[in-house]
């Protein structure tokens, strides 16, 4: 079966570039970062930083401006176990960036984790909920040159998901997609860090979420992302 392509929609600023002019107009007093990787998102942050990765593979400086930088080479799961964000900032998160396992239940997890230190005027942003083709969606990294993908070699896995989950089950919080090159952006601002909704519907999320399906795929693009592109 032929791929989805909606590369034309997603051909917006680089997402990279995108998260560098936020930086510069939220300009936030704290900044958590989950999926580290290379740094390159870690290094726009010229605030007091807590980032997380279970492999950190950093060559470039990272520090920049920035009066500390936490570091935590551990899955985010292992670090809200034994962290408290709120507590080593002395403060809310301002603003968190989300680039973990593209697995959407551990984005789910990491929203609802992160969502607990933040105040309401903070912002969370999300990476790879805007994939151009369905086949870059599959759970396992090693599918990723399908041989009908036209994208070979790209993983969003089905991280898409948490975006109907927080219409669904979140409809208070203020959402928005954007088209950032080259697998999108999501915005959510009016956080709560009091609300437990995701919390206790967990398992019922994931069981309504969870399998793969085309058609669940092709309907995000053709309805949510025009309601909910920023």
């Amino acid at each position: 079966m032929k791929d989805c392509n909606y590369s034309e929609r997603v051909a917006g600023v680089n997402y990279v570039e995108f998260l560098r002019v936020l930086h510069g107009r939220l300009k936030p007093a704290t900044y958590f970062e989950i999926g580290v990787q290379f740094g390159d998102t870690l290094k726009l942050a010229n605030c007091a930083t807590i980032c997380v990765d279970p492999r950190f593979q950093c060559e470039i400086n990272v520090l920049c401006g920035k009066p500390v930088c936490h570091c935590y080479q551990m899955t985010s799961d292992e670090f809200f176990g034994a962290n408290n964000p709120t507590a080593i900032f002395g403060r809310p998160i301002d603003f968190a960036f989300l680039d973990g396992m593209h697995w959407f239940e551990f984005l789910l997890r990491d929203f609802i984790n992160t969502e607990k230190h933040c105040a309401s005027r903070s912002t969370i942003v999300m990476h790879d909920c805007l994939p151009p083709g369905f086949y870059m969606t599959t759970r396992d990294n090693d599918a990723v040159n399908h041989p009908e993908s036209d994208f070979k070699g790209w993983w969003a896995g089905d991280v898409w998901k948490i975006v109907p989950t927080l219409i669904k089950y979140r409809p208070d919080l203020s959402i928005s997609i954007t088209d950032c090159a080259p697998t999108g952006l999501v915005i959510v601002t009016n956080l709560n860090p009091d609300d437990t909704i995701l919390t206790t519907n967990y398992n019922q999320i994931l069981t309504e979420f969870k399998e793969m399906d085309r058609e669940e795929f092709e309907h995000y693009w053709k309805n949510v992302f025009i309601d909910h592109a920023a």
